[in-house]
């Protein structure tokens, strides 16, 4: 459950940043890998170190 908290922290301070920019399915998605390589993408153009993440980025 901390997991989720943490998501959710994380995809709302992105989206108050960027707006939504990928689709929120990815945030449902059961493959641990992909929602890891999507949370750290967040955290990437939160700090600043790219843009925006879209679809393209989790293919």
């Amino acid at each position: 459950m901390e997991d989720d908290t943490v998501a959710i922290m994380l995809v709302q301070h992105y989206a108050a940043k960027f707006g939504v920019t990928f689709s929120s399915s990815l945030l449902d998605d059961n493959d641990p890998a992909t929602k890891a390589k999507l949370l750290s993408l967040l955290q990437e153009a939160i700090a600043g170190k790219r843009g925006a993440v879209t679809d393209k980025d989790l293919v």
